[in-house]
This record gives C-alpha cells, structure tokens and sequence, in this order.
C-alpha cells in the first residue's frame, strides 16, 4: 500500500519483483488496473511478462495466462526456465491457459480446404472469446490477487475497427474492477493504426513503453519506460535493458 503526497486515499499496490519497475511504480502495479505494454516486435514484451508471471505466482498470486502469439506449450517452458512447477501450479487451480494460438491452429487446419484464410482469421480470433474464457476465472473466489494476461492483443486490433476497439478496452477495465486483478495486455506497435495505439495508451490505468535499440553495445536490448501509472501521470526516465539467456537486466541508471 503507499500514500501519495497529495492524496488522502490508500492504493494498493501488486509489487512486480522487478527492482527497478517496482522503483519507478512506486511499489508496484494499482490492484485493479489495466495495464498496456507497448513496443515493437522482438523488443522483449513478452520475455518481460513471463518474468512478470514467475514473480506473480510466487507471491501466490492466481493468474490466467492467454496465449495468442505462442502456443501453451512454449509459454509454460518459458516458465519452467524460470523454475516454476506449471503442473503442480495449474493442479492447486492458481494457473489457467486458453491456448487461442492452438485453437486458431486447430480451426485453420479445419478449414483450409474450404475457406480463405482471413476468413479464418475473422472467425477465430474475436473479442468475445477473450472475455468469455475469462468470465468464470473472474468472478471465482480467488486464491489470490488476480492476474490476467494477454500476449497478446495486437491480431484482435488488426482484425475490427477502431470502436470495437475502444468497446474492448473500456470492457477489461470493468472486468479487472470486477475481479480486483491486475490486467496486463502486450499490444505491438508500429503494426496497428496510430490511432488504435494512442486510444489503448489513454484509456489503459498504465502504460509501459518498450523500445528496440540498436547499436555495437546493445544489439539485443532497448530502453524501458513508464510513461503512466494508476494516479501517477509523470512519466520515468528510460532504462536499458539487455536480453540475455537468463531474462531481461536492467541497468540501475536511467537515461540521462
């Protein structure tokens, strides 16, 4: 929990268990929240989320993971790298999937024959579907603070106009009130209009930027920043990060 100078009222706060993030946040994300992580393909989105997750579930937190750019399988060997028990976890009911990657697969394979493929695709991924497969998971009686992931939302945006789009976003801020969660969305940029882009940006409780950066020092890397946090508007200062095989580092210095 913490005070802002400012305000009376008590926020309370899910720690991420990443020093520099829960630094700049002030202690981690508002809980409930949606938060937006934006940036460019391979600028480590998802690598940051999964190290996200491993720290969530060993605060005991419960959390449902959708995997729409990777198949369940490889999301949880991303876990298990990070030395996360996902079958024992998913037994004791504090992790689900919806494999919606597996479920386009499985409906492509259905219907090639017969089918455009952007036919397809506009029968598989809809916004309905993601708020149905987390109904029940949010309105369960928790073992836990609540997580919602979704790496991540970008084919849904390619897919529908721009309203739907707002209609989607104004709806997983009433469903992380509704379970008291911590809702964390990977939307890629440069892909999607700009105007999808800037609406998600301003309608989401946060946002965090990540940005690819080249160069002899950092070939596989980038800088980091929060530009909003629940009632905190002022943006931080941008960090490096490095990809590694063993997660993301941070540097402890901003950029100047």
């Amino acid at each position: 929990m913490k005070r802002a100078a400012d305000d009376h009222r008590v926020e309370a706060l899910q720690p991420t268990g990443i020093p520099i993030l829960d630094k700049v946040t002030g202690g981690g994300f508002p809980r409930p929240s949606a938060i937006a992580l934006l940036g460019p393909i391979g600028s480590g989105k998802s690598m940051l989320v999964r190290e996200l997750v491993t720290n969530f579930i060993r605060q005991g937190c419960s959390l449902l993971y959708y995997c729409i750019d990777d198949p369940a399988d490889i999301v949880k060997l991303g876990l298990e790298d990070h030395h996360i028990a996902v079958d024992k976890i998913e037994s004791e009911g504090r992790l689900e999937f919806v494999d919606m990657f597996s479920l386009g697969a499985q409906k492509l394979a259905e219907s090639l024959p017969k089918m455009d493929p952007s036919e397809i695709l506009d029968e598989t991924l809809k916004f309905q579907d993601l708020l149905s497969y987390g109904r029940a998971f949010a309105l369960k009686p928790g073992l836990g603070p609540k997580i919602i992931v979704m790496d991540s939302i970008t084919p849904f945006f390619l897919l529908t106009e721009a309203r739907k789009v707002f209609q989607y976003v104004q709806v997983m801020r009433f469903a992380t009130r509704i379970a008291r969660a911590v809702t964390i969305a990977i939307l890629h940029t440069e892909v999607v209009d700009e105007s999808l882009e800037n609406a998600t940006a301003n309608l989401a409780d946060g946002v965090i930027e990540m940005r690819k950066r080249s160069g002899e020092i950092l070939l596989k890397g980038g800088t980091m920043k929060v530009l909003r946090i629940g009632r905190n508007p002022v943006a931080s200062r941008g960090y490096f990060y490095q990809i590694t095989q063993q997660g993301i580092v941070f540097s402890n210095t901003p950029v100047i």
